[in-house]
């Protein structure tokens, strides 16, 4: 038996076949009531949209190349810079170009201010005219939370961590809880008693606190000696916090995902002892690994996030009947 095909669904739904073809790509132009009718007449004759076809029969009318039509939007609010080299920005982007460039489709970066007060209504409305429905969007840098107050019955979004609230999309990340055990275990097997645990507040909360509770966890389980976990606050403040917390609690391994805590744990080591505490990584990139420790798959993590959000684009009508989902990507150790 043959595919459906779109001239089958608008004439089953007793529209036009451009109605049918704007109402299946949710184009703002065309009313709610033909949204529903279009889509329940490709509901019931198993139609599906396959948006990189229809990106390429708009091109046709308009005169466009398809690569631009089939475009997903890299929204973020940092400079250019931060997808440059091995950081985790940087390494995702890169594993995202990889899959989009296989299905066909463009990465449209655009700039969101979220400082601005119509910053949210201003990305929509360019989102709209360039006809983009899927979102990868990165987390502002040093932010614990944030919001994006778009109207997402029009978006599919897959963001990079849990720091995005209040918005219903999906999550692509590494898993912090089972990296942080097994960093527990390669020390705890290379004879470590007394590891500490050293976190940025702003980190702990974009994590949401899943390093902390793993570390708290495995400390219970086989350290009795741990020494308690180091909050940082105010990174201006963090050497001396971590002069005062080494000669209080005399850790002989420090685990971290912010490296610059090991190049200062000689300095700030106690007078007395020979040697300071060994250090191992929490969050590091493979190309830019020079510690002992977590080396984070990046690069993966922007391949599944991009293969999530063109699966969703393109079986969009079964997209919209799941709730966010959180893939979790674990690391290797080095």
């Amino acid at each position: 038996m043959a595919a459906p095909t779109l001239r089958d669904v608008a004439k089953e739904a007793g529209v036009s076949l451009a109605s049918a073809s704007y109402a299946l790509r949710r184009h703002p132009t065309v009313s709610a009531a033909t949204h529903r009718k279009v889509e329940e007449a490709a509901a019931r004759l198993g139609y599906r949209l396959n948006p990189q076809l229809a990106a390429f029969m708009q091109a046709r009318r308009v005169g466009r190349s398809m690569q631009r039509d089939a475009a997903i939007a890299l929204v973020h609010s940092g400079p250019a810079s931060e997808f440059a080299g091995a950081s985790y920005a940087g390494m995702c982007v890169r594993g995202l170009h990889a899959v989009a460039h296989e299905r066909g489709y463009a990465v449209d970066p655009i700039r969101w201010h979220g400082e601005r007060k119509d910053a949210a209504a201003k990305l929509e409305r360019v989102l709209i005219q360039r006809g983009i429905r899927g979102l990868i969007l990165v987390p502002p840098p040093d932010v614990g939370r944030w919001s994006l107050p778009l109207d997402w019955t029009r978006f599919f979004g897959v963001t990079l961590d849990y720091s995005l609230i209040g918005a219903p999309v999906h999550r692509v990340m590494d898993h912090h809880a089972i990296d942080l055990r097994m960093a527990l275990q390669k020390v705890k097997a290379a004879g470590y008693r007394r590891p500490g645990l050293v976190l940025n507040a702003v980190n702990n909360e974009r994590t949401h606190e899943l390093r902390l509770g793993a570390f708290l966890a495995g400390a219970a389980a086989g350290f009795a000696d741990a020494a308690p976990p180091l909050m940082i606050e105010d990174r201006s403040e963090r050497r001396g916090q971590l002069t005062r917390w080494l000669h209080a609690h005399r850790p002989d391994v420090v685990l971290s995902p912010d490296n610059g805590v090991a190049r200062e744990l000689q300095d700030c080591r106690p007078a007395q002892e020979r040697d300071g505490a060994d250090f191992v990584s929490l969050a590091q990139y493979e190309g830019n690994a020079p510690f002992t420790g977590i080396v984070i798959d990046a690069e993966g993590i922007g391949r599944t996030a991009g293969f999530l959000l063109m699966s969703l684009l393109e079986d969009a009508r079964n997209a919209r009947a799941l709730r966010p989902q959180t893939i979790l990507l674990e690391s290797a150790w080095r």
